[in-house]
């Protein structure tokens, strides 16, 4: 399977006998959640490999080597892949049990699963659609897939998180638009700056300054689609130095430049 750009969302679906497999020796920019509905799969890690079967979904952290595919044994795999990022508030909800540093995964009850899938058949659905708010309904749909999975969580109690890096994630939440350095976010937070991007890379995934800039890109992306702001303003609103610094960095986030961003959603 190809590694789709970083946006906010891109699933698609797998169903095969024989080549079904993926292999990342630096992860990926963003999350990577797979559902499997039916056949067994494995995840292979230093220390071993996880078997994925029917009703069960495994979450993997940007920047985690992995190795998957079709239990050979087996021989059968049919699965729901989402590659996202995840809004601020939601990275309490992807704290799983770990199956290896990275790699974690749930089990749901078969109470639970036809409601997951009905999800998932949603927010595929509404990725392809053509309407003004479909990334929105398919984001939506994955976050009440993720509080279902919070809701068995059995790291829920315990999953409350360092409150200080919780601050860190206010501050750069709130106060995106204004220009910060990582020894200020660190004095702000009581911490040392490696004492800081150590935990926060252990709590969300990613770097401090990474998580800021897809603040700022993804409030970009909802002026870009719903204002006629010009790219100048735009850059100036999130937090961007110039328009082109913005528009380089906004191709990479989307996979589209500014202008096609915006053609293809006012359509």
């Amino acid at each position: 399977m190809i590694v789709p750009q970083s946006r906010l969302l891109v699933t698609g679906k797998q169903e095969g006998r024989k080549k079904i497999s993926a292999r990342r020796g630096s992860g990926t920019s963003d999350w990577l959640l797979i559902y499997t509905e039916k056949g067994r799969a494995y995840f292979r890690f230093s220390e071993g490999q996880y078997i994925a079967e029917p009703g069960d979904f495994v979450l993997i952290r940007p920047g985690t080597p992995h190795d998957y595919g079709i239990e050979e044994s087996h021989g059968y795999w049919k699965n729901t892949w989402i590659h996202f990022l995840p809004r601020p508030d939601c990275l309490l909800w992807l704290q799983w049990p770990e199956r290896a540093p990275g790699l974690m995964s749930l089990s749901l009850p078969p109470s639970l699963r036809r409601s997951i899938l009905k999800e998932l058949e949603y927010m595929g659905e509404s990725i392809k659609g053509s309407g003004r708010r479909q990334e929105e309904l398919a984001a939506n749909a994955l976050e009440r897939v993720l509080l279902h999975c919070d809701s068995i969580n059995p790291r829920h109690i315990e999953n409350k998180g360092d409150q200080r890096i919780r601050k860190a994630v206010d501050i750069l939440s709130r106060r995106y638009h204004e220009p910060f350095t990582l020894d200020e976010l660190a004095q702000s937070c009581g911490l040392s700056r490696s004492r800081l991007a150590e935990l926060f890379q252990k709590e969300t995934g990613t770097t401090p300054m990474t998580f800021l800039e897809n603040t700022r890109l993804r409030r970009a992306c909802e002026l870009l689609k719903h204002t006629s702001l010009s790219l100048e303003e735009i850059a100036g609103q999130v937090g961007f130095s110039t328009s082109f610094y913005l528009s380089l960095r906004f191709k990479k986030f989307s996979g589209l430049n500014p202008r096609a961003y915006r053609g293809k959603h006012s359509r």
